[in-house]
């Protein structure tokens, strides 16, 4: 059975259509690539709001990912046609914003978001959201998954990458008291450690290695939609400005000179991997946030059916048992008993979800 229900999922993302929606041409292209991998064959993109209705009017789709930050018309306004236009009022909306203030989740999640997620994220985190966007996993069990970015353990991981064994031996006796501090000697074995599970929050990378150096190194990890997420702060003994800026260019958050200072990099670690946790926080908290929606959302549906009906049913259901198994009876007195409490219960409910509109 499972094997059948992998196929069907299988076969049914392959035959889908996925607007992704980003005014960034790179972040478009991680988001189609994922996408890609997970099995889905046609994906179309717009690089601003009106773009994308331009496109919805002419093309059906099974999903959309936008940003929230668009140009011409933002992400809630998309969401808002998306959601006002009837052959697109049911299509997943999933939606990505560098920013999560709290007001502008919970008005994305009045409009009708099926999902919201912050910047930057894994590839991993995407498909997790993908998955259940498209599915009828409750938001619980899907957030259980797709907090891989959550550390699992008190301490961040920080990666020291380094051709030098002395500068890595330096560096972890500065940092292992706060961070769990693994190592890499080059660029092919760095980013191996940062494919797999658990992956580090942080990366200190050495300009000058030998073979794949420093650039490169960030280049990929930049590009791959499961590497892309994890900030690099560059290590370099070149004190130029050209490599400096070459190095953010490519996506690096900071840089630290050589030799060592230990203060110095006791800082800068802690201000970059106090963005990590932050982001990290609120992830928690959005999930928590739709978690909560959702919630709401099935009392609201569950108070909406008549106590009196369902009881009705019920008490039909016993008395035809009762009829077929005359012997039951003592055990029917008990089901009716109980199905008196859920009727009293349900009639409760009706009042809170009344009092919490």
């Amino acid at each position: 059975m499972q094997e059948n229900e992998t196929v069907k999922t299988t076969k049914s993302l392959h035959s889908m259509t996925v607007l992704v929606v980003d005014q960034v041409d790179n972040m478009r292209s991680i988001i189609s690539a994922i996408l890609t991998e997970m099995g889905i064959s046609r994906v179309i993109t717009a690089s601003h709001g009106a773009q994308a209705v331009q496109l919805l009017s002419v093309t059906s789709v099974d999903l959309i990912i936008a940003e929230a930050q668009l140009t011409k018309l933002n992400g809630l306004e998309l969401l808002q046609y998306v959601r006002a236009t009837e052959p697109l009022a049911k299509v997943p909306f999933i939606m990505l914003s560098s920013s999560l203030e709290q007001s502008a989740v919970m008005q994305a999640i009045e409009y009708g978001v099926n999902d919201y997620i912050g910047k930057p994220f894994s590839g991993r985190i995407l498909q997790s959201r993908i998955t259940r966007a498209l599915s009828t996993q409750t938001l619980k069990t899907a957030t259980n998954q797709s907090t891989d970015t959550k550390a699992k353990s008190d301490q961040l991981r920080v990666l020291v990458v380094d051709d030098a064994p002395d500068n890595i031996q330096l560096i972890s006796d500065i940092l292992k008291q706060t961070y769990t501090v693994k190592a890499a000697t080059s660029g092919e074995t760095a980013l191996k450690i940062c494919l797999a599970e658990p992956q580090p929050d942080l990366v200190l990378l050495d300009i000058m290695m030998p073979g794949m150096d420093g650039f490169e190194v960030c280049r990929r990890l930049k590009a791959n939609a499961d590497t892309q997420h994890i900030p690099v702060i560059f290590l370099t003994a070149m004190n130029n400005s050209d490599s400096i800026v070459k190095g953010l260019e490519l996506g690096a958050v900071d840089y630290i000179t050589k030799p060592i200072n230990p203060p110095v990099m006791q800082a800068r670690v802690k201000t970059h991997c106090k963005t990590v946790q932050d982001q990290n926080a609120l992830r928690m908290q959005l999930d928590l946030l739709l978690q909560n929606s959702q919630l709401k959302q099935e009392v609201h549906s569950i108070a909406k059916q008549s106590p009196q009906k369902i009881t009705a049913s019920l008490f039909e259901a016993l008395e035809q048992i009762n009829a077929l198994s005359p012997n039951a009876q003592e055990p029917i007195l008990v089901a009716k008993k109980a199905a008196e409490q859920l009727s009293n219960m349900l009639a409760n409910l009706a009042k809170f979800s009344s009092k919490s509109k």
